[in-house]
């Protein structure tokens, strides 16, 4: 990052970001062109770069810290997947027009609130303007010890098939937000509305579960386009098929209220993106060990289905044993 005006870049960054960066030894307090980094003794560098733009990754009315802490979780999604600690981010904003104090407060505020809870610190990155729309981009570092980096294409016949935490709560989230016609918005109670909205506009990425990917799985990936869409990418990296048990599938408290009454919004639930949890696969003779760190650690995890052969390709099964026909199997971004 790197005008003199409080009004320009160098005033935009030094007045709200600096501060996200005080800790962060390698970020200059953000006056250099750079940032410098050294990896932990032993440890390989991860990194991961996501983006999102008004409009299509969150809605124009979004309140500007839930959009600072989605922009830094949706990266740290990525390197738990990869086993990796978070470590630093780079950030570069790109603002449609002379930017509101209080938006920019609130932004400075949500990154700062994600720093907190995900345990990185911002490093560096860049402040322009642009004739689109609002775009934030950030690439996230993580650490992992050497060569134990887990990849997505490391899945085996025979293997199980686990997530963490609940699937399909932004999903609906966004169909409340959005104001569907028809949809259930109205008939949740307020406590369930206010956790779908909020596991849309926050989401939590597993980061006790960094350890248990890295310790147990041998593939694994977030859980951002959708749960189907995802299993299939795993799949297909992997060189294998698979099956994901429908009935298995975790739901939270208020997606299961949703669903209990209208059903169909199930597909809505397994492909439409933003859960932030993670995908993996665990060998069949490392579960017990599996689970059991999981159980030790509080993690949530449930088993959803199996790997196998690449000719029995990928199916989700109903609660009646048949193949689900799903309309769409993930969000695609074009």
């Amino acid at each position: 990052m790197a005008e003199t005006s409080s009004d320009g870049e160098f005033g935009i960054i030094e007045r709200y970001f600096a501060s996200l960066a005080t800790n962060t030894a390698g970020a200059f307090d953000l006056k250099d062109d750079a940032g410098l980094i050294s990896p932990p003794e032993g440890c390989e560098l991860v990194l991961t770069t996501d983006m999102i733009v008004a409009g299509v990754h969150y809605l124009e009315s979004a309140a500007p810290r839930d959009i600072a802490y989605k922009a830094l979780a949706v990266n740290v999604s990525d390197l738990c997947a990869k086993g990796a600690t978070p470590s630093v981010y780079l950030l570069s904003i790109a603002l449609p027009e002379k930017p509101d104090p209080a938006w920019l407060e609130g932004l400075s505020e949500g990154l700062a609130e994600a720093q907190s809870d995900f345990g990185c610190m911002l490093l560096g990155g860049d402040t322009v303007h642009t004739p689109g729309p609002a775009t934030l981009s950030i690439t996230a570092i993580g650490a992992v010890p050497a060569g134990r980096m887990v990849h997505r294409s490391g899945a085996r016949s025979g293997d199980r098939v686990y997530v963490t935490g609940t699937i399909g709560d932004a999903a609906l989230g966004l169909v409340l937000l959005q104001g569907v016609q028809g949809a259930l918005a109205g008939n949740l109670s307020p406590d369930h509305e206010a956790h779908l909205r909020s596991r849309y506009w926050r989401p939590r990425p597993p980061v006790a579960a960094i350890e248990v990917v890295r310790n147990h799985a041998s593939a694994a990936m977030d859980i951002s386009d959708g749960l189907v869409g995802d299993f299939m990418k795993l799949c297909e990296a992997s060189g294998t098929g698979g099956a994901l048990m429908g009935a298995a599938v975790p739901l939270s408290g208020a997606a299961s209220a949703w669903l209990a009454k209208e059903p169909e919004y199930f597909s809505d639930a397994i492909t439409g993106g933003d859960d932030y949890e993670i995908l993996m696969t665990v060998p069949a003779e490392a579960v017990q060990s599996f689970e059991k760190d999981c159980h030790a650690r509080g993690l949530r995890i449930t088993d959803i289905g199996h790997i196998s052969s690449q000719q029995d390709g990928v199916e989700v099964i109903g609660a009646d044993g048949q193949a689900l026909r799903l309309d769409r199997r993930s969000y695609e971004h074009f």
